[in-house]
Parts: structure tokens; C-alpha cells; sequence
């Protein structure tokens, strides 16, 4: 049988919506997300500072974003189902995020995915503390292209290293470290949104996923069953 491990972007991926964004929208001024998301958009701030000055902005606590997030945060169908078929073949599956831990773990909890190892920025605060936060970035790369938070590269890199002669799936929906992991990591590349995009602009080989993960699901199970097995 052949061993299929997965790494999946969080946000828009794994996550059926842009969950960062629930936790800032409405819960900070506008014209201070304005200012930000522009200094961002034109290349002035990196990611990682873009991210830290609208979460340094916003009127609550991580407890308290976290509550939201386990509250309003939805899982794509068939993550469970695509988790016990990794895990069957002998292979990993974990998240590789450009976001932070205190809005990731409670949705994962929630949804009974706390098996999954997150690979994020963290917030290394006091909790029930208001902003400006502390962060830490345990999963930057040195070698990383960009200012991306997690360097995703790593993470495939990595846990190809430690489940041997596995392929690694990436799942992701993104830019930058996204495409970064797409390009240059990943044994095989399931997408959408800008991702998609990129993969098709850059002829990279990809496979569109939808509303749910049956597309990956059949993927596994074909590349893994007694007819499929390499």
C-alpha cells in the first residue's frame, strides 16, 4: 500500500471560509484596517507585519476570538473521512497556515480534528490580555521566499522526511507561501481560487477541489487500494 501523507492550508481550505478575517471585520476600525490591508497590497509590509498590526488593532481578547471562532467556523466535508484514509495508508496529515493558533486549535477541537499538527504563527500572550499581542513564529523557514508566517515548504519538506517513501498532498487556495509549496514541495497539488489560478498559469500539474474534499478522498483511496497500490 502506498503511503499518502497531506498538509492543508487552513484558511479557505480546510476551513470552509476565511476565518482571520471573521476574527478582525467589525472588530476594528476601518480606516485602520484600510490603512493596513493598502501598506500590505502595495508591498510595503510583509504578511506576517500586515497580520500583527490588524490583530494589534482589534477590541478583543484571543479568548474571546477563539470562542467566536469554535462558534462560527466550519469544516470542508469529508476532512474526517480523508484524515482516517491518510492515517490508514500509514501517512500524516497536517495544517500548514499563514494564520495564528488561537483562532486554528478551537475550530480543529470543535470539529474533533485535534490530531492534526498546526503549523502557524502563535500569539504567546496572556489570553484573556487586550492587544498589541506577542507573537512567535516557530514555523518561518530561513530559507523562505517571503515574510509568509509559516514557510509550508518546511512543513511537506519535513514530514516527507519523517514518514518515509510517502507522497505528500498539498491542499491549499492561496498566494505566497501557497504557490511557494506548490511549485516547489509538494508531490501532488489539489487547489482552488488563486492557487488554482496559479497552478494553471504556471503549468503546474493541479486537481480543482470544491465544496468538499471528495476529490482528494477518491485520490487516496485509488492510490492506496489493492488495484492502486505501487
Amino acid at each position: 500500500m502506498s503511503k499518502i501523507s497531506v498538509v492543508f492550508d487552513f484558511d479557505g481550505s480546510l476551513a470552509t471560509s476565511f476565518v482571520g478575517g471573521m476574527m478582525f471585520n467589525g472588530y476594528i476600525p476601518e480606516s485602520k484596517l484600510d490603512i493596513a490591508r493598502e501598506r500590505f497590497q502595495s508591498d510595503t509590509i510583509s504578511l506576517r507585519l500586515y497580520q500583527e498590526e490588524v490583530f494589534d488593532s482589534v477590541s478583543q481578547t484571543p479568548a474571546e476570538m477563539s470562542q467566536r471562532a469554535a462558534d462560527g467556523a466550519q469544516i470542508r466535508p469529508l476532512a474526517h473521512e480523508l484524515c482516517e484514509q491518510v492515517r490508514k495508508t500509514g501517512g500524516s496529515a497536517a495544517v500548514a497556515s499563514a494564520g495564528l493558533d488561537f483562532y486554528i486549535k478551537p475550530v480543529l477541537d470543535r470539529a474533533n480534528l485535534d490530531q492534526l499538527k498546526i503549523h502557524s504563527g502563535l500569539v504567546v500572550s496572556d489570553p484573556t490580555c487586550p492587544p498589541p499581542f506577542r507573537y512567535d513564529y516557530p514555523s518561518a523557514g530561513d530559507a523562505c521566499e517571503g515574510d509568509w508566517v509559516t514557510c509550508k515548504c518546511k512543513v511537506i519538506n519535513d514530514l516527507r522526511d519523517q514518514v518515509a517513501d510517502s507522497e505528500v498532498i498539498f491542499i491549499g487556495d492561496g498566494s505566497g507561501a501557497d504557490e511557494c509549496a506548490a511549485t516547489n514541495a509538494a508531490d501532488k497539488v489539489f487547489a482552488r481560487g488563486r492557487l488554482l489560478a496559479y497552478c494553471k498559469e504556471n503549468d503546474i500539474p493541479v486537481t480543482e477541489f470544491g465544496d468538499d474534499f471528495g476529490p482528494i478522498l477518491s485520490y487516496v483511496e485509488n492510490k492506496t487500494s489493492a488495484n492502486g497500490a505501487q
